[in-house]
């Protein structure tokens, strides 16, 4: 058989296989929590458990140029973050202290004993909170471009989402769309909730990976570099806060490679 590839359609983004005859499955799924909101993920890939963790506003597609590789060796959960995506959100308030139960309850739902996070922006913020509540459950961290603080994030990107914020308060009571993404928004402009004692006690192997050019500042990593006992810092030079969607190539490495270095 020719070494053709196989495009397969998934949540909206499209994954390659290597070859046609390698199969890669994938299943849509639903979790419902206790207040009726409805968490979308996808599973795809075999090996052990990767949840990726996308950014404020975004969903789980923001990650398509990275389940081709990061499948191969790892069952993917694709998750949409409440109020995101494909999930659904019946809070007027939500925090990443909700979020990581929301995760937890996913966890318990797919029987899994420990998993590895990858989050991305505010997805980063929740992988930390939920490494801090559930400790237990976590194999190792990769934070891309997490922030533990709104004053770690550069000051052109809070002046861009304090008009963001405005336009869509403004817009708010006319459209449910716009009321639904002001609980969202407000995260961008409150503390995540960790301390610098708390980020001591996330000691699972970690990854701290940033390019020179990131929103969030540099200063600020490194305190989280210094804080959470096993990291490791990263930072690349030319990548700027979407490095996973706009260099792909290498930022897959760079994660295969600390997965491997960790056993996962």
């Amino acid at each position: 058989m020719k070494n053709h590839h196989l495009i397969l359609s998934i949540a909206g983004f499209k994954v390659y296989s290597k070859k046609v005859g390698e199969k890669m499955e994938s299943e849509k799924c639903y979790a419902k929590m206790q207040d009726g909101s409805v968490l979308y993920y996808e599973k795809i890939g075999k090996g052990k458990p990767l949840f990726l963790l996308h950014g404020n506003g975004g969903s789980s597609a923001y990650f398509a140029n990275q389940i081709a590789e990061l499948s191969q060796k790892h069952q993917l959960y694709l998750i949409d973050s409440r109020g995101h995506g494909k999930s659904t959100n019946t809070r007027k308030k939500i925090d990443f202290f909700l979020m990581a139960d929301d995760l937890y309850a996913i966890i318990q739902k797919e029987h899994l004993s420990k998993v590895a996070l990858l989050g991305f922006s505010d997805g980063a913020n929740l992988a930390m909170v939920f490494c801090f509540k559930y400790p237990e459950l976590v194999s190792c961290l990769i934070l891309n471009s997490g922030n533990t603080d709104p004053k770690g994030v550069r000051l052109f990107a809070r002046i861009g989402s304090l008009i963001q914020y405005a336009v869509v308060w403004l817009c708010a009571p006319f459209d449910k769309g716009m009321r639904g993404f002001l609980p969202i928004l407000a995260l961008l402009f409150r503390n995540i909730g960790l301390s610098a004692t708390d980020l001591k006690k996330i000691t699972v192997p970690t990854l701290i990976l940033v390019g020179k050019r990131d929103s969030i500042k540099l200063s600020h990593s490194f305190y989280l570099a210094n804080h959470i006992p096993n990291a490791n810092f990263m930072v690349v030079k030319g990548q700027g806060h979407s490095f996973a969607r706009k260099n792909p190539n290498i930022f897959n490495q760079k994660v295969l490679s600390f997965l491997d270095k960790v056993g996962q």
